[in-house]
């Protein structure tokens, strides 16, 4: 009678029967831990208001053609008509269920919402390949999108600065408008900060009216400095704009110089707009979205990344 022989017990036996044990266990409480610790991440028990997990509806309620290629879209909450609890410098993600595709925006507040605390705007300037620009110019009034958020890029603590300097392009003008806001709301932050706007001409300068009643409001606060590169002559400057001078050509490397706080301990200087901008004054943010060095303009003129944050 033939004896059971036990096979030899190699370390690739070993190792393989290791293996299937903890795949067990580890389905055994995978299970247990989807069922149990996280029904609330299922989207209908999600609290009603912005999720940064969950894409929610959020209805158009109107747009402004600000400039000939850009619109303010406001928003207002289909689930909970509360104020949208946005700390600056926060930013929300908008999707185009068509492509699945997703960009980021910051939810601003302008005149429009100042009495509909319930609702928000985004500023979103059109261009010809982006897919989700391309459909919030084309959402119908009362049509929903979908949002998920808010992620806050950039946390602000009220006197932590002595100055705060700010260098947009474009549409990259609304996290500082964000932050702008925010601050002169509060009477016991004394942070100066100093805004360099750059667009391509004058009509082409988003937030304009608003940016500039800020600035008479608070004139020991706010200081602008509007940049085109139409509309004047290149090395010149014209008050075209109130008492705002207007300089002409790009942002230089002697006007952040002549604008901006230097480079202290106690100054940080934020910069947003277009790629090409953003190489040219501080550097590109890294791919994985990791801020990287500073260079450009801002390397030159000192600046570290101690003092320089890229949005």
């Amino acid at each position: 009678m033939a004896s059971a022989v036990r096979p030899p017990t190699t370390r690739l036996r070993r190792v393989a029967t290791r293996m299937g044990q903890a795949i067990c266990m580890g389905g055994i409480l995978g299970y247990g831990y989807y069922n149990v610790y996280l029904p609330w991440r299922d989207p209908r028990n999600v609290p009603n208001q912005l999720h940064p997990d969950y894409f929610r509806h959020f209805t158009l309620l109107s747009r402004t053609q600000v400039t000939r290629d850009t619109q303010l879209l406001r928003f207002q909450h289909t689930l909970d008509h509360s104020t949208l609890p946005v700390a600056p410098i926060s930013s929300v993600d908008i999707k185009d269920p068509t492509m699945q595709v997703k960009r980021s925006f910051t939810p601003i507040h302008t005149k429009h919402t100042e009495d509909n605390p319930e609702s928000f705007e985004i500023l979103v300037k059109k261009y010809p390949l982006a897919s989700v620009s391309q459909m919030l110019h084309h959402t119908d009034i009362g049509d929903t999108v979908e949002i998920r958020g808010p992620y806050q890029e950039w946390e602000y603590t009220p006197n932590r600065w002595k100055s705060i300097g700010m260098v947009a392009g474009g549409t990259g003008i609304t996290p500082m408008w964000q932050l702008i806001r925010h601050i002169l709301a509060d009477p016991s932050d004394h942070t100066k900060l100093t805004l360099i706007y750059a667009n391509r001409s004058v009509a082409d300068i988003p937030l304009r009216t608003e940016l500039e009643a800020l600035q008479a409001a608070f004139p020991d606060r706010l200081t602008l400095q509007f940049v085109v590169d139409r509309d004047v002559e290149p090395g010149t400057t014209k008050p075209t704009l109130g008492n705002h001078p207007v300089e002409a050509g790009y942002v230089s490397r002697a006007l952040l110089h002549a604008r901006l706080p230097p480079a202290r301990n106690d100054t940080m200087v934020l910069v947003s707009g277009p790629a090409g901008m953003m190489r040219h004054i501080c550097g590109e943010k890294r791919i994985t979205m990791e801020q990287g060095p500073v260079t450009g303009l801002l390397h030159d003129l000192g600046y570290t990344s101690k003092n320089v944050f890229k949005l």
